[in-house]
């Protein structure tokens, strides 16, 4: 039986690998994001490569709260059943800026713009007969702390990089807590660390985290592999809340262990959102 896939920011880098892979293996994968154009470019690649690949793009901007909206009430039109949700998009910002909506980019994107798709689409990925939710997260994380005034003042970071981190510290930490949230259904939520992938975000993020993620860099099939095992291997059906690096559960700093913490931040989140 075919599996429906979603990824966000599928058209580059990891994403685009995992797509493939997922699309080669006989799944219906979407690939979502603001850049329409770049993932229909990436789709026929991926159908010229695999002409029996079921892939097609969408688009969608995890910055602005009514193109979720829109975009999960198509989604579920066309996958009232969806097998696992990759949520993948990711961005570096050079300098703190703010969406529209008023949050900082990075945790605006990578959080919350995936916090309220989630939210949207609990009941179709429930549905499934064995749902993952996959989380890109990164090592990253481990430079980071939750400081809730910044999620809407993005001066108050002295530095871009501590927004990135904090992005990815929330990543982790809604893994946690959308684990113990989804514990009574058969869905499989986790994160993971795709190495130092040497794709353009690669390039993008300073020096600090380049040093923490690596000095050899993988290429992207590489860096896609564990994302992929989550999404859809036996073995990964039984782990809950976990984050991986090279498909072993591994350790993460205290801060993303906070269990309390990950429960707040869903709270603050949720407060934040538009009725």
């Amino acid at each position: 039986m075919t599996r429906n896939v979603l990824i966000t920011g599928g058209n580059s880098g990891i994403g685009r690998e995992m797509a493939a892979a997922l699309a080669a293996g006989g799944d219906h994968v979407i690939i979502a994001s603001r850049d329409l154009a770049k993932s229909q470019a990436a789709a026929e690649k991926i159908r010229a490569e695999h002409p029996e690949a079921e892939i097609e793009a969408m688009a969608l901007d995890l910055g602005d709260f009514s193109d979720i909206d829109r975009f999960a009430e198509q989604i579920i039109q066309r996958m009232p059943v969806i097998d696992a949700l990759i949520l993948n998009a990711g961005l570096y910002t050079h300098g703190t800026r703010s969406l529209p909506n008023g949050l900082e980019a990075m945790i605006g994107i990578m959080h919350f713009g995936h916090f309220r798709l989630v939210q949207h689409l609990r009941p179709a990925i429930a549905a499934a007969e064995s749902g993952r939710i996959v989380v890109t997260a990164s090592l990253a994380h481990r430079l980071g702390r939750i400081r809730f005034p910044t999620f809407d003042q993005p001066r108050k970071h002295k530095l871009a990089v501590q927004a990135y981190a904090q992005a990815k510290l929330a990543n982790i930490l809604f893994t946690r807590e959308l684990a113990r949230r989804m514990a009574d259904t058969r869905v499989a939520v986790n994160c993971f660390h795709p190495g130092a992938v040497a794709t353009g975000l690669w390039h993008e993020l300073p020096e600090v985290v380049r040093r923490m993620l690596g000095s050899v860099l993988i290429d992207a099939a590489e860096g896609a592999d564990t994302g992929i095992w989550l999404a859809r291997s036996d073995e990964a059906a039984g782990y809950r809340g976990e984050y991986f690096v090279k498909r072993q559960p591994a350790a993460t700093s205290d801060t993303a262990n906070d269990l309390d913490l990950a429960a707040k931040l869903w709270n603050e989140t949720e407060a934040r959102m538009p009725a």
